[in-house]
């Protein structure tokens, strides 16, 4: 996936969304907060205005239902005042109805109510005008008796929407004044990753060897492999400028030898002259074989391909018993189905082969080859069914220039490739007798560097 534009933008616009959405919802629940709280103490008041025109209800030998105007609130006489009554008597008989000087020939909408039931709804008032709307009934006489109280909600909505937009902008104030902080806050944040490069630009101009690691924690393991890569620079330059002066250096030797043996056979070369000519030959070809692979270790960036055992020990093992076919060996692998490491696939073929050949050779007909692999190690155990080699020989392996096969034709680097590879993946090698087939054992030790 790409990603566009910078890490600090797309944080601040994250911040500031999520602000601008809380903000809003906030706006949104307190409105509706005060108008829930505006309607329930306008209730509890009209409830109140309610029990005091049913005290001054009345009724008479006819059914017939009188209110006693002089002991009600002088708001209802006033014509449009905003506080309204509406009386209905249903039931046996005619319905009968009254309804407040302030309505007017205006009659409240009453919907359908059960005897006992109170109502409290949203209506419009004879000027159009916002009400809350109370209805309550009773039953009186077998009747049902239906009091609806309304009130103009008009003076409370301009109120509220008075405060809704001073709430509005007191908020937009805090969403600025937020914003500015996680913006200062953004950029600290963002601050090591501008030192990080900074550190680049110094590591560029050859200022500093690493970057500072008093990081924080979300970067720091991208730092230390940024350092870890370059101390593996490092060491391959080192490694590449070894390689060169000991190429430079064994190389003299063999030179100035061959020049003296030509500048004296003028007249043509002796069977000795031609013989040790052919052995410095011979031994320079040696050198530069084995220093261009070591040169070509230390170069090497990154791994080739991945190191795939269950694929590539599979093809080895198939072609050393085509080899040495007179023994019929059985080559037992044991590897965990899947597993890929982070390994060149040709240094591992080369560090395999060398081990699986000398298995091969010494081995009665069985060879057995393991890998595990626990936390950050793998361990690669070569053994046969072989003679072995006696704990004191064990320490003369490990020496530079022994060979596994002594005996083996042409020019084999032997255990020198083997340990050199090792060496180049920060491992260890170790020898002994195997417990399972008592032969030789050859028991590799890999550190896993996985990438982040």
């Amino acid at each position: 996936m790409r990603h566009k534009g910078t890490i600090k933008n797309q944080l601040l616009v994250t911040l500031v969304s999520g602000l601008t959405v809380m903000i809003l919802l906030s706006w949104w629940v307190v409105g509706m907060a005060l108008r829930e709280l505006t309607a329930n103490y306008l209730e509890d008041r009209m409830d109140g205005e309610i029990a005091s025109i049913l005290a001054e209800l009345s009724l008479d030998e006819t059914d017939t239902v009188k209110l006693n105007e002089q002991h009600v609130d002088a708001l209802f006489h006033h014509a449009f005042s905003g506080y309204y009554y509406q009386i209905t008597l249903q039931g046996e008989g005619p319905i009968q109805s009254l309804r407040s000087q302030s309505l007017g020939d205006f009659s409240l909408q009453q919907p359908p109510i059960r005897p006992g039931e109170t109502l409290r709804h949203w209506g419009i008032g004879p000027k159009k005008e916002p009400l809350l709307v109370l209805i309550k009934s009773i039953t009186l006489r077998e009747r049902q008796l239906i009091i609806t109280v309304a009130e103009n909600l008009t003076p409370i909505e301009e109120d509220l929407d008075h405060f809704l937009w001073m709430h509005g902008i007191v908020s937009l104030l805090i969403l600025g004044l937020l914003t500015m902080i996680q913006v200062f806050a953004v950029k600290r944040a963002m601050r090591p990753i501008e030192e990080i490069r900074e550190g680049v630009i110094q590591l560029m101009t050859g200022q500093i060897s690493r970057l500072r690691e008093d990081v924080p924690e979300e970067i720091k393991p991208v730092v230390e492999q940024i350092n870890h890569l370059l101390l593996r620079l490092e060491q391959r330059l080192v490694r590449s400028r070894s390689t060169i002066s000991n190429l430079a250096h064994a190389m003299k030797s063999p030179l100035t030898t061959l020049s003296q043996i030509l500048r004296r056979g003028e007249q043509g070369l002796s069977d000795d002259h031609h013989l040790e000519m052919m052995n410095r030959l011979d031994s320079l070809q040696t050198l530069i074989d084995r220093e261009l692979r070591r040169a070509r270790m230390a170069d090497q960036p990154v791994p080739g391909r991945f190191f795939n055992p269950e694929q590539a020990l599979g093809m080895l093992a198939r072609t050393l018993k085509n080899i040495h076919f007179q023994k019929k060996i059985e080559i037992d692998l044991d590897l965990p189905p899947g597993l890929s490491l982070p390994f060149d696939e040709e240094d591992m073929m080369e560090l395999l082969g060398n081990l699986l050949d000398n298995a091969c050779k010494w081995c009665q007909g069985q060879v057995r080859v393991s890998l595990t692999e626990e936390k950050s190690r793998c361990t690669l155990r070569v053994e046969d069914d072989g003679p072995g080699v006696e704990p004191e020989e064990v320490s003369h392996l490990t020496r530079r220039g022994v060979r596994l096969d002594e005996q083996r034709s042409g020019h084999g680097l032997g255990l020198t490739i083997v340990r050199e590879t090792v060496e180049h993946y920060a491992g260890t090698i170790q020898f002994g007798r195997s417990h399972t087939l008592g032969g030789f054992l050859a028991e590799v030790s890999l550190p896993i560097r996985r990438v982040i």
